[in-house]
């Protein structure tokens, strides 16, 4: 996106970019709404940049029209969830797994460190508000969380809870900058995976759930288990209840007996 973004207009000194020069850049590089809408944050991003520097007083881009796109993604069910899980690899499920019991995302999942794991709880700053909200999660380690950080402990030594050994093996100055160790597992390889045993399971469509759903199926379970929209978005680490509510909707999730705060995992 960055590059067609500076094919486009990278030649040219910001102060020269006008309205009318955005708007027609972020209609012609593409014609999906959902794509015009990304390059449309993008660029703005980079022009908000320019106005911090000082190279221009006002953002051209935030004048441009907004394109409505309403993102529409197949809810993940629990019976679904168990066909995914089934043709998961180890590390795969635990990371399924995780994100279910936790509410995490998926950076944050493949993020966490053994010793984030101290005096009974989970302590998660969440990546996506790391810097701007301050939101901070002490997560209380109990019996279903313990059976899941159990499975850690495997003949891979590894800092981080998620792991893997690599398919090759690849000098330090040659893998990824965001990679610290070389069991670490980066949240695109997580995407792949999950991608990958959805299609084993034979779960298509137009738009099957992705790994984010299953934030969505854990809040779900929670709230039918007896926990409050309060407490399911404390756990979510959402800043509103209606974003929480949100997320919870297009569930259809059958009852079951279980005492609050459990969810169902494999």
């Amino acid at each position: 996106m960055i590059r067609r973004i500076e094919t486009g207009m990278g030649s040219r000194p910001a102060e020269d970019i006008t309205v009318k020069d955005c708007a027609e850049f972020i209609r012609a590089v593409t014609q999906s709404d959902r794509a015009c809408q990304q390059f449309r944050h993008m660029l703005g991003w980079i022009m908000a940049y320019a106005v911090q520097e000082g190279w221009i007083d006002t953002n051209p881009v935030l004048a441009t029209r907004r394109f409505q796109h309403e993102r529409k993604r197949q809810r993940l069910t629990k019976e679904v969830y168990a066909a995914i899980w089934d043709k998961a690899e180890p590390w795969l499920r635990l990371a399924m797994n995780l994100s279910l019991v936790t509410l995490l995302r998926r950076e944050d999942v493949v993020s966490l460190k053994i010793a984030d794991v101290r005096d009974g709880f989970l302590w998660v700053v969440p990546l996506k508000t790391e810097g701007s909200t301050l939101v901070k999660l002490k997560i209380p380690v109990g019996e279903q969380l313990v059976t899941l950080l159990t499975q850690t402990r495997d003949s891979v030594l590894s800092p981080v809870v998620v792991h893997r050994l690599p398919d090759r093996a690849r000098p330090s100055d040659k893998r990824a900058a965001a990679r610290k160790h070389h069991t670490q597992v980066m949240p695109e390889q997580l995407t792949r995976a999950f991608q990958d045993a959805r299609e084993a399971a034979g779960i298509n469509g137009a738009n099957p759930p992705s790994f984010h759903e299953i934030r969505s199926l854990g809040g779900a379970l929670l709230s039918e288990s007896g926990w409050t929209i309060d407490q399911v978005q404390s756990l979510i680490g959402h800043s509103s209840a209606a974003m929480t509510e949100h997320y919870l909707e297009g569930h259809d999730v059958p009852w079951h007996e279980v005492r609050p705060g459990d969810v169902l995992v494999r």
